[in-house]
């Protein structure tokens, strides 16, 4: 699947607990990647102090909440690697990311990462940390830091089709037939993956002349898709036409469609093979 952007912003707040500390800090490094199950972001960790650290991360919340509070992504799915292996956090408590590690200044690398949870819908994210830097050889805890891991997450849409465009073949025994109703070939098959509620649409701006009257309908389509266009629609250039609507998310929903001409006035439809370039438009909507 096409890779998406994700800005991720990550505030930090230290609060040290001898006027001596050390100042470990935590920051981003590069840009967040987002795949159809995982979001991934690099963090760096570091301090010039020369000394060495087991660090821990104490989550302060037990999800990743969206800014609107409708979409909560459980602790369970998130994850730190430390370059070596996945650490599981639990709610309140330290869970180590690093041990002994030397603070000399070089940024040690770290990747935050929410995994298998599915589709992400759009919005901001927000989770608060707790990290806590523990020299290895007194054993005193040196610093501890609070931050605010958020998670801007833009709106996703993307539609695959996996047939050709539409074809119609009119054979010599169908030119003379009336009303007559010819379909294409095979149903095209549209297939959406979006994290916002969705329109899918047909844009004929490049639709061709048509042998007879041209026309437009789905046939099926899956669960999340709340509303299709059931009865023919005439197709003509230069205009959108609805399909089908649906909710957020859509993981692979589909919408079958099929195209047809017919000759109602009863005129002959002169023999051949048609196909016609189409394009199709999925954009945020209101379920209806």
């Amino acid at each position: 699947m096409k890779k998406l952007l994700l800005t991720t912003i990550l505030m930090t707040a230290l609060t040290c607990v001898q006027a001596n500390a050390s100042m470990v800090m935590i920051d981003y490094f590069g840009e967040t990647l987002v795949t159809p199950n995982n979001i991934e972001r690099t963090l760096i960790v570091n301090s010039d102090d020369g000394r060495v650290y087991n660090i821990a991360l104490r989550p302060l919340e037990d999800a990743i909440v969206s800014a609107d509070g409708k979409t909560s992504i459980p602790l369970e799915y998130l994850f730190i690697n430390n370059t070596k292996e996945d650490v599981y956090l639990k709610y309140n408590e330290y869970s180590n990311i690093l041990w002994g590690t030397t603070m000399d200044g070089i940024p040690r690398n770290m990747t935050a990462k929410i995994k298998n949870y599915g589709i992400v819908p759009s919005g901001i994210y927000n989770i608060n940390f707790e990290i806590q830097a523990t020299d290895i050889e007194t054993g005193d805890i040196a610093c501890v830091s609070s931050f605010n891991l958020q998670f801007i997450v833009p709106v996703v849409h993307e539609l695959n089709t996996y047939s050709e465009n539409p074809r119609i073949n009119i054979s010599a025994e169908n030119v003379f037939k009336k009303n007559i109703k010819v379909p294409n070939e095979s149903s095209p098959m549209i297939y959406i993956r979006s994290n916002t509620d969705w329109i899918l649409s047909l844009d004929t701006t490049d639709f061709a002349n048509a042998p007879a009257q041209y026309y437009v309908r789905t046939t099926a389509a899956s669960s999340k898709v709340t509303n299709r266009l059931t009865e023919q629609a005439l197709v003509t250039p230069g205009r959108e036409i609805i399909l089908a609507r649906g909710k957020a998310p859509a993981e692979n929903e589909f919408v079958a469609v099929e195209f047809s001409v017919e000759n109602p006035s009863g005129d002959p439809i002169p023999a051949g093979n048609y196909t016609n370039t189409i394009k199709y438009i999925l954009r945020d909507g209101e379920v209806e």
